[in-house]
């Protein structure tokens, strides 16, 4: 492409929407340094590169500006912005840090709050974002990122008063609304969440992060349809596949395909220790490398120890983060796949759009998410009859593909700990417990609960969630809890914990109380291989249906009721009946290893034949045509 000059009334580079002028022109410094114009405008063309996200591009010439001029404030300030921008929050450290110490500025100090924040470092990037605060009072941009650090270290009630000054600053700022919805919907403020949302696509409408957030929040909240949902879900489709040119033809589909093995992409930002990565890592191992190879499109760069152990498994580890959707496509199509897989759905970090470029033949969602995803260049969702049924297929853009007995297959944690005796026959009272997040204790789920504890005046209740580590969640979830009956003393309220010490909690616990219409997924896979059977509440949703399925392929179908009454009435009867549940975490973990829930073996076979269907249906049809 072309590039210009950047002008001081064009958008800024940094993707702030405000003109160069009033966000990211050359420092002082920099104009002041005696500079060759060769050299400036090799400045101004790696900013302009850097506008249109061509970071790779943008990164070389900063780099050589750098050769010049070590002490370029400007080069060094935007070279660690795009590191930050591809993941390297390492290095953007360095040299944003490298920059402040020659031409502060405020923006430069926002920046390095973002790269801390992004290596976890809350309380230096909290002090970062106030520096530059000290240096700008109306700089609306930093109470924003200031208000997202507070967020995740669970500092609720601050996050959403800094959020709200964001926007007393600027009114127009969609990413401030983006992210006060954000810590509503943490809160489980569903209302006020979806509020947000709509108002920041009010004031920018083509941002598909924060649509896919809108999705994600009206996918479990109680006042929209099915039906609503899918039209908005097809909003979302229809935006991504405006800005796409869908492949149409694919090199070896319908080449001879004897000697080749299937390529199977999977996209996800979430190969890591997460949900996700959970239920991933089990059955990998398993797919059988003379059939099939496995591509993985990563879309962040940190990684963790899981990361590792799942790596080997990937013929192709590719990280995306940073690059455009068009530039993964083209590199998609070039890698030859025949079936890319979606992890994400509409959850964080997710890279929908790139199934609207239709860069593989057959394109499937499975596994991250819980709803259609409305991109109607994705082909099929991979399910189970429990969790979805034909009947729901209306409300659905995807076609359903069934695995025979789950679409799940969860990864054993690496623990030597071993199920608990019951502990109602020590503490001579029934106890249940809900790790959930707080977002899915929503208060007709409480109300529910006030019904148990009211017929069972000795019973305990058992909450964990990272959350409640903000006093206000913490003293709205207790206030909540008191109104519907169930009083302090009855009540045990905490943080999380390190996984090991997590799974051990569960030795406190006689019964899960699951929640809904949100239901758990892995809390509830580790309740099982710990021997704490789970009561779930079914509902008419792929979401709201997850827990009947996960209990269904455990041989725990009497632990699923059909509605709110039956789900009071099971609770009553199974803490009467110890006898029945001694036995059973005797035997839990014995049971659930036999199912495909964690046979890893057994689920793979199952993943393996559905990707060959879905590639004889396509095949198929393309013949046909």
């Amino acid at each position: 492409m072309t590039i210009k000059k950047i002008g001081r009334n064009d958008p800024c580079a940094c993707g702030s929407g405000k003109k160069y002028k009033k966000c990211c022109q050359l420092t002082e410094t920099t104009k002041r340094l005696q500079m060759s114009p060769s050299v400036l405008q090799d400045l101004q063309r790696a900013i302009a590169y850097h506008q249109a996200g061509q970071l790779f591009e943008a990164q070389a010439i900063y780099q050589n500006v750098l050769k010049l001029m070590p002490d370029n404030a400007d080069a060094l300030h935007y070279l660690g912005l795009i590191f930050y921008q591809t993941g390297d929050s390492d290095s953007a450290v360095t040299l944003i840090s490298k920059a402040l110490a020659i031409a502060p500025t405020y923006l430069m100090y926002s920046n390095l709050g973002a790269a801390l924040q992004a290596q976890g470092r809350h309380d230096l990037a909290i002090a970062s974002y106030h520096a530059a605060i000290a240096l700008k009072a109306d700089y609306a941009d930093a109470y924003n990122n200031l208000g997202a650090a507070l967020q995740e270290q669970g500092k609720l009630a601050e996050s959403i008063h800094t959020f709200r000054q964001a926007l007393a600053l600027n009114p127009s700022d969609s990413s401030a609304q983006n992210n006060l919805g954000n810590a509503f919907l943490v809160q489980g403020d569903l209302s006020k969440a979806v509020a947000c949302y709509r108002a920041s696509l009010q004031l920018n409408a083509d941002n598909l992060s924060t649509h896919s957030n809108l999705l994600l929040a009206l996918s479990y909240y109680p006042h929209c349809t099915p039906q609503q949902y899918l039209d908005e879900a097809r909003v979302f489709g229809h935006k991504a596949s405006e800005k796409a040119r869908p492949y149409k033809h694919w090199p070896s589909f319908l080449a001879d395909r004897k000697e080749k093995k299937l390529r199977v992409g999977f996209v996800s930002g979430d190969f890591k220790i997460h949900p996700v990565g959970y239920f991933l890592e089990n059955f990998l191992k398993y797919i059988n490398p003379e059939k099939f190879e496995l591509v993985a499109y990563s879309a962040q760069l940190k990684a963790d120890e899981l990361t590792a152990r799942i790596q080997p498994y990937f013929k192709q580890w590719n990280i995306i983060s940073g690059v455009s959707d068009e530039l993964v496509a083209q590199q998609i199509y070039a890698d030859d796949i025949d079936i890319l897989v979606d992890l994400s759905g509409h959850t964080s970090k997710n890279r929908l759009a790139i199934f609207a470029w239709k860069a593989a033949p057959v394109q499937v969602s499975w596994l991250g998410y819980f709803a259609s995803t409305g991109v109607s260049e994705i082909d099929f969702l991979l399910t189970d009859a429990i969790s979805v049924s034909e009947t729901q297929g209306n409300y659905f853009s995807e076609k359903f593909w069934y695995l025979p007995e789950t679409r799940l297959c969860f990864t054993p944690p690496d623990s030597h700990l071993m199920p608990s005796i019951l502990p109602a026959e020590q503490n001579n009272c029934i106890t249940f417990g809900c790790f959930q997040n707080l977002s899915k204790i929503n208060n007709d789920l409480i109300k529910v609960w006030g019904e148990i504890f009211k017929a069972l005046p000795a019973a305990k209740l058992i909450l964990r969630n990272k959350q409640v580590s903000c006093l206000e969640a913490l003293e709205s979830l207790q206030q909540r809890l008191t109104r519907v009956g169930i009083t302090p003393e009855r009540v045990t309220i905490a943080g999380l914990l390190a996984r090991e010490e997590y799974l051990a909690s569960y030795a406190e616990v006689d019964i899960m109380l699951d929640t809904f219409p949100y239901p758990g997924g892995t809390t509830s896979c580790e309740a099982l291989w710990m021997g704490v059977p789970t009561l779930t509440l079914s509902g008419d949703t792929l979401l709201g249906r997850q827990g009947a399925s996960l209990l269904n392929c455990a041989g725990l179908q009497d632990w699923i009721a059909q509605d709110k009454e039956q789900y009071i009435a099971k609770a009553i009867q199974y803490a009467a009946n110890t006898e029945l549940l001694a036995l059973l975490r005797a035997n839990l973990r014995a049971q659930i290893l036999e199912t495909a829930l964690f046979d890893a073996t057994r689920f793979s076979k199952q993943f393996e034949e559905a990707m060959v269907g879905m590639w004889a249906q396509k095949l198929s049809e393309a013949g046909s045509a």
